[in-house]
């Protein structure tokens, strides 16, 4: 009997041991980003100590892990959300629930639809969707047990939800910051009823995730939004405090230790820039300063109708500052990280700030994580900095990580080691310390937006179409295709209005990756349709085609998301397959020319020969008002082109010696350079405008037009960095900009990639630009 008893309790003690804890929300228990872990690997990637991998479908809702299951969201198709709850040991798929969205809403790249993270109390999992609300899901079977609906958020600025639930006192509650009816809403876990709703009136599209502070007695239910940190009675919802000192934009959520509320906040602009400003600046479309009911989002024709309080059908100078943001709360932008204390009532704003520092250190992404008496943050670019608790005195201040990029995910903590995970699929591995040290950069292979969750000795990792558990103890990998997923298009677009210019001959052979040498067979059949339905006449087609030298594009390659996981760019059966080509295009009646590749450019240009040809293509597909800012955007191009053709014809030519022959220039950085670059950022900003004005379903052709520009002006960034790099003094730090200028380039123009030119130009700019000028900021050139 006594030896039963102690069997028993050691399979309890082992049982607790093997689920010693959970991960049951977004950042873990409380939004902290802590987790007690021991034990995780040193050294792992997306080949090594990896237990198991889940292919899902897109989505960047971060994993949570209960009672031995970990669950997450993804997109499978245009109008099916799944929910997937998975063995968190083994990775084998427990249940999946599916169910329809219906309409989508706008939104911006890189979100996605399947962006909130789910919540959990061991009995049922809580999913918010934008179209729909709060669904709940029994924990064991999947079954849905019931759904609260709620008014689809709209955001001005086509943002889209993003926004996650947390579970208290038998509540979910959730907060819906959008800009034009935010409120908070508690209901009933066990059955979806609204137990209480607050309004947030004076609040703008914010993403904070709802925090618990225990001060003065009581449990505080704390949420940041525009210009304000608020505290509420969880039971009730009403509100105890506010603290007026945060800034207009909040998408970063505050971390709660001893009573004390920390946040860290960018956003764009300074202390006087409120939301009138990013209003002209992008929905503005043909910027004359004011904006018309046409030019806003139709969720928000009837605040537009309200607003114009003269009744012209416009928002006028003397409208506009309070249009979409309220007069109680004109916050603006700038740089924060405070220290606030919690258990205030009333305005505590000039009571409870315990410190307050604007350093040019936070991101407007990433939260700030508390972890050993120290906030760590980290923004885009790879820069991270620490604070002391205690004061905000600096420990460390934006100090590189050694990983270039964007950084959307917020950093997490356990067994002495902070992990970061960048976009570009690298977790970069800091000492948990008062002194900056990076343990290790660990390639996970796919890119990284959600944030990893860590528990019971593991680290779930949600790439944008897998999930990954990362663990010291493992045996052969598992890889699951959960469920086919929103696949990523492999269709081929070849958008040009007519021939270019009138010409009726094709040339797309380029002498090197950029060209239809990297092209696949099923790449070339599309392209033979599209010429057929644009008239063209005749196919330009060297006499030899040779494969052109692979190119690496794995571990530190800037875009490589392009590249889908592969290791090497080629095409080494170009020749047969060129061979193919000529035969089908001679049947379909093409005039065949035997002509030598034509070099190429990496920067944009304009295909369309007038504004007319440019909107009878656009128009119909994209809607009005769209091809008249492009056409600005193409203007600007033909005059950064024209100075360019006059300057330096060669300049975006792919050559080994493209960016290494202005840092070795006796020259100083010519003024029609920086002429040419201001011309690229118009276009940008033109097109970019075309982008927020076209029908939904049409915007991957702007946006491609956009990213391309986007590109283009940290290539020519890239190259100015180089030229002044010839002052000794700014060398160091103009070498480190122009390497991180064409990384954030390559990745711009990933982000759109649609064909093998686009992959092929990425692969040859990585050859001859980004990795040489590693070379160089490493000392090995």
């Amino acid at each position: 009997m006594h030896r039963l008893l102690l069997l028993t309790a050691l399979s309890l003690s082992l049982c607790a041991t093997l689920h010693a804890e959970d991960w049951p929300q977004f950042r873990g228990t409380n939004g902290t980003g802590i987790s007690s872990s021991q034990n995780l690997p040193q050294d792992f990637s997306a080949e090594k100590n990896i237990a198991w991998k889940a292919k899902i479908g897109d989505g960047i809702a971060s994993p949570i892990v209960k009672s031995g299951s970990v669950f997450t969201t993804a997109m499978l198709g245009d109008q099916k959300l799944a929910l997937f709850s998975f063995d968190a040991t083994t990775g084998r798929q427990l249940w999946r629930s599916d169910f329809d969205t219906g309409t989508l809403p706008r939104i911006t790249p890189p979100n996605s639809h399947a962006s909130s993270t789910p919540a959990t109390d061991g009995e049922r999992i809580y999913v918010y969707f934008s179209t729909i609300g709060l669904l709940a899901f029994d924990f064991t079977t999947g079954k849905e047990v019931w759904r609260h609906t709620m008014q689809r958020p709209a955001y001005l600025m086509d943002w889209g939800a993003a926004s996650s639930p947390i579970v208290y006192n038998g509540m979910v509650i959730f907060c819906q910051d959008d800009d034009l009816a935010p409120f908070v809403v508690a209901v009933d876990a066990k059955t979806g009823k609204e137990k209480w709703k607050t309004p947030r009136k004076d609040m703008l599209a914010g993403y904070a995730l709802p925090v618990l502070c225990e001060a003065n007695g009581r449990t505080d239910l704390v949420i940041a939004g525009s210009g304000k940190l608020k505290g509420y009675d969880p039971a009730t919802g009403k509100e105890l405090w506010t603290c007026n000192t945060l800034l207009r934009t909040i998408m970063t959520s505050p971390v709660v230790h001893d009573g004390v509320i920390y946040i860290a906040v960018q956003s764009y602009g300074d202390s006087t820039r409120t939301l009138k400003h990013a209003l002209l600046e992008w929905l503005d479309t043909n910027q004359d300063k004011i904006l018309s009911r046409e030019e806003t989002p139709k969720e928000f024709h009837e605040r537009f109708d309200a607003s114009d309080k003269n009744g012209d059908k416009v928002i006028g100078p003397e409208e506009i500052d309070t249009a979409f943001q309220s007069p109680d709360n004109m916050a603006a932008g700038g740089n924060i990280i405070q220290a606030i204390k919690g258990g205030g009532t009333g305005d505590v704003t000039k009571t409870h700030v315990l410190w307050n520092i604007d350093p040019k250190t936070p991101s407007n992404l990433s939260s700030p994580l508390f972890s050993g008496g120290r906030i760590y943050v980290v923004k885009s670019g790879g820069m991270s900095s620490c604070y002391d608790a205690k004061d905000g005195k600096t420990l460390w201040d934006r100090s590189r990580l050694g990983n270039f990029g964007d950084y959307f995910a917020s950093p997490v903590a356990a067994d002495g080691k902070v992990y970061i995970a960048a976009k570009n699929g690298f977790i970069v591995e800091l000492e948990d310390a008062p002194q900056l040290k990076v343990l290790g950069k660990h390639d996970m292979g796919e890119e990284i937006i959600a944030t990893p969750a860590i528990a019971d000795g593991r680290l779930f990792v949600r790439t944008r179409e897998s999930l990954l558990c990362v663990s010291a103890t493992t045996s052969a990998l598992a890889i699951a295709e959960a469920g086919k997923g929103a696949s990523t298009s492999d269709t081929i677009e070849i958008i040009t209005a007519q021939p270019p210019h009138g010409t009726r001959l094709w040339n797309g052979y380029t002498g090197n990756a950029m060209g239809q040498e990297s092209w696949t067979q099923e790449e070339l059949e599309q392209l033979l349709k599209r010429l057929e339905t644009l008239k063209y006449t005749s196919i330009a087609i060297p006499a030899k085609v040779a494969p052109f030298a692979p190119i690496r594009v794995d571990g530190d390659t800037g875009g490589r998301k392009a590249f889908r996981g592969a290791a090497l760019f080629e095409n080494p059966d170009v020749a047969a397959i060129t061979a193919r080509f000529r035969e089908h295009a001679d049947k379909l009646g093409f005039e065949i020319i035997t002509a030598n590749p034509v070099p190429a450019s990496v920067l944009p240009r304009n295909d369309f020969a007038s504004e007319k040809a440019l909107s009878d293509f656009v128009t119909p597909m994209c809607g009005e008002g769209v091809s008249e800012r492009m056409w600005l955007g193409f203007q600007a191009i033909d005059k950064a082109a024209k100075l360019i053709a006059e300057n330096d014809p060669s300049l975006g030519v792919p050559a080994p010696d493209m960016f290494l022959r202005h840092l070795h220039s006796k020259k100083a950085l010519p003024d029609w350079l920086t002429e040419a670059k201001t011309f690229y950022a118009t276009a940008m900003n033109e097109m970019y405008r075309a982008n927020t004005r076209a029908r939904e379903g049409s915007r991957s052709f702007t946006l491609y037009n956009a990213k391309r520009l986007e590109f283009t002006f940290h290539f020519m960034s890239a190259i100015e960095a180089l030229y002044k790099s010839h002052d000794p003094a700014a060398r160091a730090d103009s070498l480190e900009a122009a390497m991180e200028s064409i990384y954030n380039a390559l990745n711009s123009w990933s982000d759109v990639a649609r064909d093998s030119s686009d992959r092929g130009a990425i692969a040859l700019l990585n050859e001859y630009g980004y990795r040489p000028l590693v070379k160089v900021v490493k000392g090995r050139e």
